[in-house]
């Protein structure tokens, strides 16, 4: 969650769509408004990541770009969250990929596959020939949708902004699999990346899975909008051993070099999550979710959610706000829409020395009654604010993450540090279960390391070799 001013039910989400083909880039002419679009589109995921490593992607796009027949036309940005995903967004040639997929890669093939799929989808023109997918990314629909279980989204949402995500069909896929394949043997690259590419998401996808409790709301980005398959590697490892065998080992890959110092995981200067907290430096505010609740970082908000439907979103600071209960009632309306519902008394408090207002209401969706709170802490000149969603009835068990809105302590500045990719070198003696000793992560962390350097459990390590731990520093 960054610094910048923000509502929470209109934040920068709300202001992107990525268009369907047929705009003026589409038809041959210049299209005046792309540097705008894709300024908002990474406002909207996280801003953009500069630095050498963007100069990198963008040099070995364009050589992707080149093998495709679309030299000179594509742009590669890097957008600045952890979230593991890449993405085109039509009209024209416009490719991204996050910081959190940079972190899972572990050479230029693996690179160059990723990008030249993407360039294979712009191509084939998959955005003219695909139907879109419309997500609400409010609360009133992510949430709400995740409490009641039912059609209640478009009632009680509909005043939430919306994000249209691209959804392409299992044939798409397969075809961009083909074209970034050919692309890959065009540029000099060997195919087995893509394998190699696909292999390393779906074991990514599966430490997520692991850590969210299979959550549906927790499936990584990359499989919801590029559905991932073991056909999908199977077919790709079949056209691979079609060109040879896979290459010998040789010298350090390049990649290697480009990524050791990336941040892994939260921005700093969007916060960061420690299980169960949420540390923001830059705010000097914190929060902790109750046991069993899971916290999702973003660049707009903190997404909460926990057993039995229950579900959150904090999002802050608001500094062109008038008092505390006016913004209360002001975001509880945005909440609830045109639904049925009923407000009760606004009540004002201090919770570890803030001034807060607490405001319940109850709106009825088609499945039921649904509580709904709305909770503003005034932070000097700013205000920050929680919405929860719960079931009838179940509304205190979010009583101690409201009651654990704070500033920070020393002891939690301290602890408020990024964390960094770090590629090291295998020692004589070195085990898997050593070098995961040295990962700091909080869960799962034989998995993470594994993940980022495509090993399976057991796995030898020689001497020599280079792989990519996670440390804690600045």
């Amino acid at each position: 969650m960054t610094r910048r001013p923000s509502r929470l039910l209109a934040a920068a989400l709300a202001a992107v769509t990525l268009a369907t083909a047929g705009g003026a880039a589409a038809q041959g002419k210049p299209d005046q408004g792309a540097a705008q679009r894709r300024a908002e589109i990474l406002q909207a995921y996280g801003g953009r990541y500069d630095g050498p490593m963007a100069a990198y992607v963008s040099k070995v796009g364009e050589r992707m770009a080149g093998a495709a027949g679309q030299g000179g036309r594509c742009t590669f940005s890097v957008i600045d969250t952890d979230v593991v995903n890449a993405f085109a967004a039509p009209p024209g040639c416009d490719i991204y990929i996050t910081r959190g997929l940079l972190a899972l890669i572990r050479s230029e093939g693996e690179l160059a596959a990723v990008l030249g799929h993407e360039v294979g989808h712009v191509a084939a023109n998959h955005a003219g020939r695909r139907q879109t997918r419309t997500a609400i990314t409010g609360i009133g629909a992510a949430i709400l949708g995740a409490v009641t279980g039912s059609g209640a989204i478009g009632q009680i949402a509909n005043q939430v902004g919306q994000l249209t995500v691209l959804s392409y069909s299992r044939d798409q896929e397969y075809e961009s699999d083909t074209l970034s394949a050919g692309y890959l043997a065009s540029a000099g690259y060997s195919p087995y990346g893509l394998v190699d590419m696909l292999a390393a998401l779906q074991a990514s996808d599966q430490v997520e899975a692991q850590a969210s409790n299979a959550s549906a709301e927790a499936t990584p980005v990359w499989s919801r909008t590029h559905p991932l398959t073991g056909d999908r590697i199977a077919r790709a490892l079949a056209a691979a051993r079609r060109s040879g065998p896979p290459p010998a080992l040789g010298a350090p890959d390049p990649y290697l070099a480009q990524v050791d110092g990336l941040i892994y995981g939260d921005d700093p200067a969007q916060g960061f999550v420690r299980g169960r907290k949420f540390l923001h430096p830059g705010l000097n505010i914190a929060f902790t979710a109750p046991e069993g609740f899971v916290l999702a970082n973003s660049p707009s908000a903190v997404s909460i959610r926990g057993p039995n439907r229950l579900a959150a979103q904090f999002a802050g600071p608001v500094s062109d706000s008038a008092d505390p209960t006016d913004e209360a009632y002001a975001v509880l309306r945005k909440v609830v829409g045109q639904a049925p519902a009923q407000a009760g008394q606004a009540q004002r408090t201090r919770i570890n020395g803030i001034d807060a207002v607490l405001l319940p209401a109850q709106a009825r969706s088609n499945s039921g009654h649904v509580d709904v709170g709305v909770a503003v802490f005034a932070v000097g000149r700013e205000n920050f604010h929680f919405v929860t969603l719960a079931p009838a009835g179940q509304a205190p068990a979010f009583d101690p993450l409201i009651d654990s809105f704070r500033r920070l302590s020393a002891a939690e500045r301290a602890e408020a540090r990024p964390k960094r990719i770090r590629v090291v070198t295998v020692r004589p003696g070195d085990t898997q279960a050593a070098l995961v000793a040295r990962m700091a992560v909080e869960d799962h962390a034989a998995e993470r390391f594994q993940a980022i350097n495509g090993l399976q459990p057991g796995d030898p390590l020689r001497p020599g070799d280079k792989v990519k731990i996670v440390v804690a520093g600045s």
